[in-house]
């Protein structure tokens, strides 16, 4: 089945989520957290029930996300074909949403689930459980849909979903009282003698009281029963002791929270999806260009109109280039029913001053719903501008939102963030032609210039989820940039000075003097306004008026967010700089032949893998370990299904079983034919068969046994499996690169482009240090610690005169620069641009630095071999160092030197072999 491909942090994401999963199996949740993030787990409170946080901020499709990671729990930690998981969202609205889509056959949230599960995948409401069949419990996958609220209440005789209900009676009377017994330790599952003797209304009156101490036949004991996992979005709503209550009573087996705004000191954030991410893969547009108009709402309604009349013509000429199309719509923030500019006087305006036909304007508030039933995206619909206040019916979806034109302050306006965050999605996910329409554009009315950008920053940052230094590359005053001519370059010209006001109870004179601080009235208060870097003496004043640990940690919070902000805007990036191309790596398999991009898999063509060797069918690694629970493997419509089997059901030993060799072998093939896929279908299935029969009858292990640890079966043939491309890469790669059978060279047609707004970097893995890089290209560094060796390599680098700036190069592609290696790719460390003369300018260098330990390491030799070979052959445009700590008494700075310090007239000045 082909499904909506992942971008890259999606499957990031997923990958970090199955590898706690994974290491949480053997080590628990705390250890495999503390180890997989840096930082350590908060259990409460939940336990040894294993409960992360995927934070994804507006924007990022969570909701896809989820969708996959239903399965990659289900499989990672639960073992399991068959899941029951529990998709809690926080409104109804959103459930029905989230219910359609999960059921709609096409959809891309339902083909995540059909990719695991199969047709057959149960998708349905609380309402529908006590109808599904108890045979299909752990038969077919389950997905549950509710609302938080369904579950969240003091008194749970006032939820049905804990009421006793007969619907349920064939569904507990097949359990045994074994498998009951979980019940008896959670809270308000058995009957009371208190709710037997009130039951006494009804047709059957009174049948509580043969129940007394029983556990009570509900929908959320039925669950409980099955260890549900639980998919939590918005998660940051759930952070409440009646929601802890509600979430531990269904006795999950894992949780899994979705929120762009997590409470930190109460989520364990496992992976977190940074705006540049999203930017880079096109799911946002960024920059916001952003214009303030303190000469009154008229003027930021004219100038939006102007925006939208303009970002038409350019989709027009973007259609006509081969994209796709788009209607660009501004969507109106008017003030209330009892302001100046309510939706109704807005319309008016529109109209009569600014002659817009009516059937272009809709308005969307709580009393006046005209958005209902229009498709806003097809072509034969009207409408460009949508007025609204503060509430768009949740999950509304705007895809060609381009504008937002606020006529309320910022600081004080609800819901802007809401439309905020749809005006910042890409139509289609995909980038277009003209660079106007890959961003987005806010008008608001402000009196003083620049208070705007400090509270649309604070939105972004407090309500959206971003980064205060992604934030600050994300603004810049529309006026300053060139927006509507293709032919203009990209890179941005001038921000919104950062301006942030602080309390001002008695303003010391030494704040008064200070540069860059105001002391204004604002909403007739006194307040103290900075721009500029704040120093730790006026962030001292600053914590000095107020009082209260509580507010001076908010001042230093606010302070902190501030000079972020400053800081990003001073990056090479963010001033409109530009970085020289960076030449990737091809070859050519004849002398003249065309030059191709290298990589391993062009290597791995040329070798024919078999897999049907007596060394390739053992899998050294692999040992059965016995869990608590059986497993059953069993056919349905020809399609292979496994469940764990109640022990009432079966009871599968080592001595005998109706299962067959080529059921396993089917099941293998259906979980690693993803995986695999540079082998046929016939091919996978002889070398699973061959696998299967050497465990069989030359390791002596059962059929039951290999069922049953099917799972760590299906991990180790693809680690053994990856083993062997390694190995015949590796020779390979040796003949037909290292020693030059190809013509290996510098690609200087398709190299790499550091650009503006293209530097992903993962948020969790970011420099957060107080050292300050003022060559580094990007506002943000990519995992670097604060402090050892390669922190002090990263500073000799940013303060050497040969270097105009640099990159702390991210470890994936596209974004980040690689070489081919035998394993894949190999991602250096740092990427510098040198200064020049003119002849020199332009010129590259790359380094990778290694601790001592690591440099007769194969692997390392084999990649300082390859990055050798790219400079070498590069005609002296290129560099290549290796550097560490200290090598034949030269140290880091020597080392440097030496690399960086190089000219071309030196024949020997091209790479740096060590």
């Amino acid at each position: 089945m082909t499904t909506l491909a992942l971008k890259s942090y999606q499957q990031a994401a997923l990958d970090a989520l199955a590898g706690f999963a994974r290491a949480a199996q053997v080590k628990g949740p705390a250890l495999a957290f503390g180890e997989l993030v840096g930082r350590p787990y908060n259990p409460d409170p939940f336990g040894a029930v294993p409960c992360v946080c995927l934070r994804i901020p507006t924007g990022g499709g969570k909701t896809l996300l989820a969708a996959h990671a239903v399965a990659t729990l289900a499989r990672e930690w639960r073992a399991s074909d068959a899941p029951v998981a529990v998709w809690l969202v926080p409104s109804d609205t959103i459930r029905s949403q989230t219910l359609n889509a999960l059921q709609t056959t096409g959809h891309p949230y339902r083909d995540a689930l059909q990719a695991s599960y199969g047709a057959e995948v149960r998708v349905c409401v609380l309402e529908d459980l006590a109808n599904i069949a108890p045979s299909d419990w752990g038969q077919r996958a389950i997905v549950v849909v509710a609302t938080i609220q369904s579950f969240r209440i003091d008194d749970t005789d006032k939820r049905n979903v804990y009421s006793f209900s007969e619907h349920f009676e064939r569904h507990f009377k097949g359990c045994d009282a074994q498998r009951l017994r979980v019940l008896h330790d959670l809270p308000d599952a058995m009957v009371t003698a208190e709710e037997a003797a009130a039951d006494g209304a009804g047709v059957r009156a009174g049948i509580l009281k043969g129940f007394v101490g029983q556990p009570r036949w509900s929908l959320a004991n039925w669950l409980a029963l099955h260890e549900p996992l639980l998919i939590v979005d918005e998660a940051h709503n759930t952070k409440t002791d009646k929601s802890f209550t509600a979430l531990k009573r269904l006795n999950p087996s894992a949780i899994l929270e979705l929120t762009a705004t997590p409470i930190a000191t109460q989520t364990n954030v496992l992976y977190h999806v940074s705006a540049q991410e999203l930017a880079a893969e096109a799911m946002i547009k960024l920059p916001i260009a952003l214009a303030e108009h303190p000469l009154g709402w008229q003027q930021a309604v004219f100038a939006a109109v102007q925006t939208q009349r303009a970002l038409e013509g350019e989709a027009l000429k973007d259609e006509a280039e081969g994209f796709g199309y788009v209607r660009p719509i501004v969507l109106f923030q008017a003030q209330n029913e009892n302001d100046d500019v309510p939706p109704a006087a807005l319309r008016q305006h529109l109209h009569d001053e600014l002659h817009i036909p009516k059937e272009q304007i809709k308005i969307a508030t709580g009393d006046t719903k005209e958005l209902d039933g229009l498709n806003l995206a097809a072509r034969d619909c009207p409408v460009r501008f949508v007025i609204t206040v503060q509430a768009l019916r949740e999950g509304w979806d705007c895809p060609f939102a381009y504008v937002l034109c606020s006529l309320q302050k910022l600081s004080s306006a609800t819901a802007v963030e809401q439309l905020l965050g749809r005006v910042l999605r890409m139509p289609y996910a995909s980038r277009r032609g003209r660079e106007a329409l890959n961003r987005a554009y806010a008008h608001v009315c402000e009196a003083k210039f620049s208070t705007a950008a400090s509270a649309l920053a604070d939105r972004l940052i407090n309500h959206m989820g971003f980064e205060a230094l992604d934030v600050a590359s994300m603004l810049v005053q529309q006026s300053l940039l060139p927006v509507f001519d293709k032919n203009q370059p990209t890179a941005l010209i001038e921000y919104a000075p950062v301006a942030t006001d602080f309390a001002a109870n008695s303003v010391p004179a030494a704040l008064h003097n200070a540069p860059g601080i105001a002391v204004v009235q604002l909403a007739g208060e006194q307040r103290v306004v900075v721009t500029g870097h704040i120093g730790t003496k006026v962030e001292a004043l600053l914590m000095a008026q107020v009082r209260g640990a509580k507010k001076q940690a908010q001042v230093k919070d606010k302070v902190a967010q501030h000079n972020a902000l400053v800081a990003a805007q001073a990056a090479p990036a963010s001033r409109g700089a530009h970085f020289a191309p960076v030449p990737t790596l091809g070859y050519r398999s004849t002398a003249q032949g065309q030059l191709w991009p290298l990589e391993v898999e062009a290597v791995l063509e040329t070798v024919t893998l078999d897999l049907l060797t007596p060394d390739a069918v053992q899998l050294p690694d692999f040992h059965i370990v016995e869990q608590s629970n059986s497993f059953e493997i069993y056919l349905k419509d020809a399609h292979v299904q496994l469940r764990a089997a109640d022990a009432s059901q079966i009871a599968l030993d080592y001595g005998s079983s109706s299962i067959s060799a080529d059921d396993l072998v089917r099941w293998l093939d259906q979980s690693l034919f993803q995986k695999l896929p540079d082998f046929t279908q016939s091919q996978r299935r002889a070398y699973f068969a061959a696998v299967v029969n050497h465990l069989l009858h030359e390791k002596g292990l059962s059929l039951v046994a290999l069922a049953k640890a099917r799972f760590k079966l299906a991990q180790d043939i693809e680690a053994r499996v990856a083993d062997l491309k390694d190995r015949a890469a590796k020779a390979q790669f040796r003949q037909l690169v290292l020693q030059e059978t190809w013509t290996i060279e510098p690609d200087w047609v398709q190299p790499l482009l550091f650009v503006a707004n293209r530097y992903p970097a993962p948020a969790l893995s970011r420099y957060s240090g107080r050292y300050q890089f003022n060559k580094h290209f990007y506002p943000v560094l990519a995992d670097l610690k604060d402090g050892g060796e390669e922190f002090a390599c990263a500073q000799l680098l940013d303060a050497h005169p040969a270097v105009m700036h640099w990159v702390r190069n991210l470890d994936t592609a596209p974004c980040g620069f690689a070489l081919a290696t035998s394993r894949g790719r190999f991602f250096p460390d740092f990427v510098a641009e040198l200064a020049g003369d003119g002849v020199n300018s332009g010129r590259i260098a790359v380094l990778e630095y290694k601790g001592a330990h690591l440099l007769n390491d194969p692997y390392e030799i084999e990649k300082r071999q390859v990055g050798e070979l790219w400079a070498r052959n590069s005609q002296g445009r290129c560099l290549f160092g290796y550097i560490t700590k200290d090598r034949g008494g030269m140290g880091m700075t020597g080392q440097i030197n030496a690399l960086l310090n190089l000219r071309l007239h030196d024949p020997h000045g091209i790479h740096v072999a060590w």
